[in-house]
């Protein structure tokens, strides 16, 4: 809706460029110029879910919003005065690096081509020329899917189990861009399991890292760590509200060397979205999504070993 009457007052102080980074707070003011009225706003990151948002009144005529941004990628700011958007809302935020080429990426595997329901498929997803960036990968289907993601010599291989047969889409963007190709439409036949036959969606979302042609993968090294060291925090290990952000952090700084897995499993299968972020220091903050109310089982491991509490017993609603 175009702004109208006080809405078209408003305005936006400057836009926040340069060196803005994921985890890292971006800060806006906003000028009333004589409108009265209520403020409200989102931030949409670039695989499309919302990020928290927070405006409030500094005095009679400036206002402060402030968001966190957990995705590299253009984030739309959407501001609205009392209902109605101000001039040129939604304003485009770049967080990560400039020089973010989402058409260089690639695709390879036959799991863009088919698949047999209730066995693995694959394909990879090859980043190389593309810089840092957000990976975003939803699958649509007559079943959720199971899905991993994990990094390779060429960038990211997708694993993904389908339940039930017919027409999947694959939908893979970088920084909220579809790549070439995208959405895929892969059949998939065989025999559907019970109780599955309706639309579904399943997704994942990676922080990718730098790669290069020619960068040869190495070997694991030896880990020596103790799980029974590491901590968690935050209400995300118990309590969930659902199409909300919930979050928790794992403290691994005392527990060795290792890898940190985390899943969430409910009543109709895998949790849609799983997002960890390592903030340094073995310091983990871990983000994750929810569409159906029921207990879930959150499963937290420092290498091969469950954390203490893991597995954990969460309640959406």
């Amino acid at each position: 809706m175009p702004p109208t009457g006080d809405s078209k007052k408003v305005e936006l102080g400057a836009i926040p460029e340069g060196n803005l980074r994921v985890n890292k707070p971006v800060a806006f003011t906003v000028h009333m110029n004589g409108a009265r009225g209520m403020l409200d706003g989102k931030v949409v990151a670039p695989s499309g879910c919302e990020d928290d948002c927070f405006l409030v009144p500094i005095d009679e005529d400036l206002w402060a919003l402030r968001f966190i941004p957990r995705e590299n990628g253009i984030h739309q700011v959407h501001i609205r005065h009392n209902g109605v958007h101000i001039p040129e809302s939604p304003f485009r935020v770049r967080v990560g690096q400039e020089g973010i080429d989402p058409t260089s990426v690639r695709t390879l595997g036959n799991g863009l081509k088919e698949c047999k329901a209730g066995t693995q498929a694959d394909f990879t997803v090859d980043t190389r020329n593309a810089g840092l960036g957000t990976l975003a990968v939803t699958i649509d289907g007559p079943s959720k899917v199971s899905m991993d993601c994990t990094e390779v010599e060429e960038g990211y291989k997708v694993r993904y189990t389908p339940l039930a047969p017919g027409d999947y889409f694959i939908i893979v963007k970088y920084n909220g861009n579809h790549i070439a190709g995208s959405p895929f439409k892969v059949r998939c036949t065989g025999t559907s399991a019970t109780g599955y036959g309706e639309h579904e969606t399943s997704s994942v979302i990676v922080e990718t890292v730098t790669k290069q042609a020619g960068q040869k993968s190495q070997s694991l090294p030896a880990f020596r760590s103790d799980a029974k060291k590491v901590t968690c925090k935050g209400m995300g290990v118990q309590k969930a509200f659902l199409h909300k952000q919930n979050t928790f952090t794992v403290n691994c700084g005392d527990a060795g060397n290792n890898l940190l897995y985390v899943s969430i499993y409910g009543p109709k299968g895998p949790s849609d979205e799983v997002f960890v972020k390592h903030l340094g220091r073995h310091m983990y903050q871990v983000n994750y999504v929810l569409k159906e109310k029921g207990e879930y089982v959150l499963v937290v491991k420092w290498g091969d070993e469950h954390i203490p509490g893991s597995p954990f017993k969460v309640e959406a609603s």
